[in-house]
């Protein structure tokens, strides 16, 4: 092939190409004197000569470059330019998975997707491995509905960890008795195993199945759900438990009895049995002790933990199970004190990965059961007088270095030095230059408590940059050190400050642990860490505001905080502070468009207006994220409204919606259907609608900033579609509903045919049904 031409993806029929490469050999843009350009002007979609403004040259398919723009950056009072700084480059799971390390159970879940293990369910979910279930969903009024089938695999792992609940009778017996059941029980406390255990009894382990729904009238108008002589659990949240009313609980058990299945409501009822009498079943657990031994026993099956001489039989996990760990002093009194069945699974995972004996059990235990964290938490900051001894450190000294390993945990000492030489000022400094901490000297700086948590990768030890983790399984103690600090050893101003001057730094890794670290502690004084990340959003640096958003989003993963995290956002958003709005898209795309998509939609918006947001990427990457939690009719439906607005200061919302698009355009259905782009198989399915994406694609095909990326792409879904008739049906209708009553992108259109596609796609059959289009209602 000629080198002027891009070579075809591997696999791919000749004629096809790579969106990296599409249209570099033929594509042509103002300025350039081929046939045809001189009747392109902007409206038809030409980029601009001075550039291309939301498509960059690497990074666009993900959202994750800043846009540039030729004007010089505003300089007036409400849209504001950034300072030179280079922001990180962040995926919101990643800052999810790295604040859970503070928040313990707290998280924030994806929209309506429920993830066990290896497997993901719902729209924008991935699933690695072996995938177990089969899963089917739908849409109502643009709200997502889904079923999921539980393999027998699964099944049957969860009954035999399960330890009997006190309340399992009276549930089978209700499940005899009725098709719908309601199970209430408080978060925790292991009343979903118990229904899921339940159904399998009633239908056998290949008829357990869990249905999820946004709103419950929804199941009423949905097709799922109607496997016969099967057994559906459907988790409530509190406010469906509250707008439950009894034509709603009627209308289910006629459904769930015309299918001859079962249906258990799991949620917290306590303030709903009397007006769904006859329906509740209280939730009973197993003691905390049975529900441990169960557990262990299911994560220890098949290995031999003991010295069994000749072939093992398993008595040994018995024996270690009763004799060591149930007849610990530790233990017991811990499995006394009733803790829930969620608080003792971990518990229990730790145990299984090592099976500690004797003194190493003793330790074990007392990292991990929360009634030593205070003690030892104590411990770790009551720093003996000779503690730093061989390197010269007062015992204040040593106690910021310690509560710099809790907050910059992963990090280098070197990162952790400089960061303690922050809160201990003056002549304490911590002298970094001449201090080496390695081997004895570090152990004794750490001391027994905090090193015994801490472990050293092998290959750190060799090359001498050491990073100071947490080993699995001791996570809560680094939120229980802070908590002794912010108590017994500094002021809450002191350590906010800390934190703020941290989250200031150069180190991208320093910024973000810090900016956990002031998420935390709005656990212990709300509006002080509110007018903290306040202070911290109007930075003009983006990788500062970047921070500011982490703790935004650490708040919320404290459910009793996330209203005030809520009114905060509202607040920005409304207001015409342009960094203070930036920091809210930053925000969502974050973690927080996950937690609230309708309010993400609606502070995306506003945000987007602003002239400020031209240089950044930020509201398209929270629009994704409400895209990726299964919210995408919702959020085509906005998008559309957002191009269709005619307010000349909408130029910029207009501009956003046609970001958007380009990023989501670039995305490929799931298999068996990975032919097909995500976008036009949902309007196939009439999740999304088809004029809203044809409103969407005129928009970017016409703006000059978003036109040239836009025009690939759409080149891109042509050549993957040739060959495929259903696919080419589909691209066909939606180009009819892009092009017409718009006749710009008519000629825009012929002039890509001929000057673009044909010389890079000569083999595509489908481009002389594109060029029908050209002439329709000239």
């Amino acid at each position: 092939m000629n080198d002027r031409y891009p070579e075809p993806v591997a696999g791919d029929p000749p004629g096809r190409t790579d969106p990296a490469t599409f249209g570099e050999a033929g594509g042509s843009r103002p300025g350039q004197s081929e046939a045809g350009a001189a009747e392109v002007g902007p409206d038809a979609g030409g980029d601009s000569g001075q550039g291309r403004p939301g498509d960059p040259a690497s990074g666009a398919a993900d959202g994750s470059a800043p846009d540039t723009d030729a004007d010089p950056a505003p300089n007036d009072e409400s849209d504001d330019g950034d300072e030179e700084d280079r922001e990180d480059a962040l995926d919101s799971g990643d800052v999810l998975r790295r604040l859970a390390g503070l928040f313990g159970d707290a998280g924030i879940d994806a929209g309506n997707m429920y993830v066990r293990g290896q497997n993901a369910t719902g729209h924008g979910a991935l699933a690695i491995g072996t995938v177990n279930v089969t899963a089917a969903s739908d849409s109502v009024d643009g709200r997502r509905v889904w079923s999921e089938t539980l393999s027998e695999t699964t099944v049957l792992d969860l009954v035999r960890g399960y330890a009997p609940a006190g309340s399992d009778q009276q549930l089978d017996h209700h499940l005899k008795q009725r098709h719908l059941v309601c199970l209430s029980g408080p978060s925790g406390s292991g009343r979903l195993t118990s229904a899921l255990v339940a159904s399998a009894r009633r239908h056998g382990v290949g008829g357990v199945n869990i249905l999820g729904v946004e709103q419950l009238t929804d199941v009423f108008r949905t097709k799922l759900g109607q496997r016969r002589g099967s057994g559906y659990v459907l988790r409530l949240t509190d406010e469906m438990v509250g707008a439950l009313d009894g034509y709603t609980l009627m209308g289910l058990a006629e459904r769930a009895a015309a299918n001859a299945m079962t249906l258990l409501l799991v949620g917290d009822f306590s303030r709903r049995v009397q007006d769904l009498a006859g329906h509740v079943v209280e939730h009973r657990p197993a003691p905390a002790a049975e529900v441990f031994r169960a557990a262990l026993r299911r994560e220890l099956a098949g290995r031999c933990v003991g010295f069994c001489a000749g072939h093992c039989v398993g008595e040994c996990v018995d024996q270690y199970v009763d004799e060591e760990c149930l007849r610990h002093q530790l233990l017991s009194v811990y499995l006394a004190g009733a803790p829930r069945p969620r608080e003792v699974v971990p518990v229990v995972a730790a145990l299984a990965q090592t099976v500690p004996r004797a003194r190493a059990l003793t330790d074990r235990l007392a990292q991990l059961l929360p009634r030593q964290l205070r003690e030892r938490a104590s411990q770790i900051l009551d720093v003996p007088a000779d503690a730093g001894a061989s390197v010269g450190w007062s015992a204040e000294q040593v106690r910021a270095f310690r509560l710099a390993c809790v907050v910059l945990a992963g990090l280098s000492t070197v990162e952790i030095r400089l960061a303690a030489e922050r809160l201990v000022s003056g002549p304490e400094g911590l002298q970094s230059a001449t201090v080496r901490l390695r081997g004895v000297t570090l152990d004794e700086v750490l001391g027994p408590m905090l090193r015994g948590a801490i472990v050293i990768p092998d290959e750190d030890w060799a090359t001498g940059g050491i990073r100071m983790q947490f080993s699995a399984g001791t996570e809560q103690l680094r939120s229980a050190v802070l908590d002794v600090a912010w108590t017994d050893w500094w002021t809450p101003r002191a350590l906010l400050g800390w934190f703020a001057d941290m989250v200031r730094a150069e180190q991208p890794d320093v910024r973000q642990a810090a900016a956990a670290a002031i998420g935390w502690s709005a656990g212990r004084d709300v509006q002080t860490a509110l007018d903290t990340v306040r202070d911290l959003a109007r930075e003009r640096r983006a990788s500062v505001r970047q921070a500011a958003a982490i703790v935004l989003v650490a708040i919320a993963m404290q459910p009793r905080l996330r209203q005030r995290v809520s009114v905060e956002l509202d607040r920005w958003a409304a207001g015409p502070a342009a960094h203070l709005r930036d920091t809210v898209a930053r925000a969502h795309e974050l973690g927080l468009a996950r937690l609230w998509p309708d309010a993400a939609l609606v502070q995306l918006r506003l945000v987007a207006s602003g002239r400020m947001q031209r240089w950044h990427n930020s509201v398209v990457r929270g629009l994704v994220e409400v895209y990726q939690g299964g919210h995408g009719a919702a959020l085509v439906t906005s998008l559309a409204q957002w191009a269709r607005s005619t307010d000349p200061e909408d130029r910029e919302v207009r501009l956003h919606a046609a970001r958007a698009l380009r990023i989501l355009a670039e995305r490929w259905a799931r298999p068996p259907r990975e032919h097909w782009p995500e976008l036009l198989d949902l309007a196939r399915s009439e999740i999304v609608s088809a004029h809203d994406l044809a409103t969407l694609w005129a928009t970017a095909l016409s703006l000059p900033e978003t036109a040239y990326r836009s025009w690939r792409t759409l080149g891109f879904w042509l050549s993957r579609a040739d060959g495929q008739a259903e696919v080419s049906a589909h691209v066909l209708a939606l180009l009819r509903l892009v092009l017409a009553g718009r006749p710009p992108l008519r000629r825009r259109l012929h002039h890509q045919l001929r000057h673009v596609w044909r010389p890079v796609m000569p083999g595509c059959a489908l481009l002389n049904d594109v060029e029908t289009l050209t002439f329709e209602d000239a």
